[in-house]
């Protein structure tokens, strides 16, 4: 426990903290925020209306319908018609080999007009200062792209008992934060809020760059880092929170597609991650249960003594590591931490069905697209051989839908 506890203490004591401060209104730059949406009709309304509230002088909010099978396009037409800086985007198809978000990206990016853009998710909602205090923050600190750790809403059983287990393991992989230091190749960002200036965005290639690459978001930050620009992450808890799945359901298919890439698509790292947390959340538990079985049968001796000891300091850990990690969380208390031994063994399957089908080729579904990932983090769509193009013809079809795509005010 010891060993996940400090990783995660170093974290955050290296983890920049954003201050509600603003730059005056004349140095805010124009900023685009784009939002891509596909069959999210139970959470885009409140993601555009946390949007179109901002209080922020100077910006406009495309959101793209991507080729959604429920009511998504016509929640995002409404809202387009009610607010004049929200646009509403159909995009088409995606090209073969190319990840559906990326392609609704590029078709989006073909109407905006502004000299920051703003990548975020459906799922998220906005503070009305937003916009004002991570523009104001990434000008002054001269950032180039720079990503916000969230908030994260959870509502339901299962989200309150995975997503702590899982979220808090993802700390351990950067504890001093290397990403913020111009001179170390690590490179990632929150893809729930990416800031990007534009000219630094078209200057590495865009999303046409990562275009079939499962973590779109570490993907593109890593090609600006490896082109020298500035890039940034930064606590985001002041600018937005998100609800990324609501059951189990969608939170199997969601982090199954991704969780293994997450980690590199590397075994040695699978069975680090697996054996570090689960000896840090489920070990106490264990040792629990043996204290208690040694109590009931009447063992008083030192033994006992001792082990109570060392049982008393791992809870003692343990719960700090868990209140830590809490204060980026909504909708849990401290009866939730019963749950994390049952968190971590979820995760254990989690980890081990991502590797499993990427290592067999098994199809990941995803909000009803389906795709192959192998272990260089890439996609393989699913598409008959007739329809196979290459990546130059794919990108010339991705350019070409965007210049004709639909745009409604």
């Amino acid at each position: 426990m010891s060993i996940l506890a400090t990783l995660t203490f170093l974290f955050f004591l290296y983890f920049r903290k954003l201050t509600a401060s603003s730059l005056p209104d004349s140095e805010l730059p124009f900023v685009t925020v784009i939002v891509p949406a596909r069959n999210e009709e139970s959470k885009i309304g409140r993601c555009i209306e946390s949007l179109a509230l901002q209080n922020y002088p100077n910006y406009e909010v495309i959101a793209v319908n991507d080729r959604s099978d429920d009511r998504t396009g016509e929640i995002i037409q409404a809202l387009a018609d009610k607010y004049p800086q929200i646009k509403c985007v159909h995009a088409k198809e995606a090209p073969p080999g190319w990840l559906g978000k990326c392609s609704a990206l590029v078709q989006a990016v073909e109407h905006a007009n502004g000299q920051w853009f703003l990548f975020t998710d459906a799922d998220t909602c906005h503070s009305a200062d937003s916009l004002r205090y991570s523009l104001s923050y990434a000008v002054k600190n001269k950032a180039e792209l720079i990503s916000f750790m969230p908030v994260q809403e959870l509502g339901s059983f299962w989200e309150r008992t995975v997503m702590p287990v899982l979220l808090g393991s993802f700390l351990c992989g950067d504890p001093l934060n290397t990403i913020n230091e111009h001179t170390n190749e690590r490179a990632y960002a929150y893809g729930q809020y990416i800031l990007v200036r534009r000219d630094v965005y078209e200057n590495v290639g865009g999303h046409e760059a990562v275009h079939d690459q499962i973590l779109d978001d570490i993907s593109l930050a890593r090609v600006a880092k490896s082109k020298g620009y500035h890039i940034l992450s930064a606590d985001g808890r002041l600018l937005y929170k998100v609800r990324m799945y609501t059951d189990l359901q969608s939170l199997w298919q969601g982090w199954t597609k991704n969780l293994y890439a997450l980690i590199e698509c590397n075994l040695f790292y699978l069975l680090t991650v697996i054996f570090l947390v689960n000896i840090a959340i489920v070990g106490p538990f264990i040792s629990a249960a043996i204290v208690l079985s040694m109590f009931l049968h009447g063992d008083r001796g030192t033994e006992l003594t001792i082990l109570s000891s060392q049982l008393v300091c791992q809870f003692a850990l343990l719960y700090s590591w868990y209140r830590r990690c809490r204060q980026h969380y909504l909708g849990v208390d401290w009866r939730d931490f019963f749950l994390l031994p049952l968190g971590s063994l979820t995760m254990t399957l989690l980890y081990l069905h991502s590797a499993y089908l990427v290592h067999s080729g098994v199809k990941v579904s995803w909000k009803g697209r389906k795709y192959t990932v192998n272990t260089s983090k890439s996609i393989e769509d699913v598409f008959s051989a007739k329809n196979n193009l290459s990546n130059k013809q794919a990108l010339e079809q991705v350019t070409a839908l965007a210049a004709d795509g639909e745009l409604v005010k």
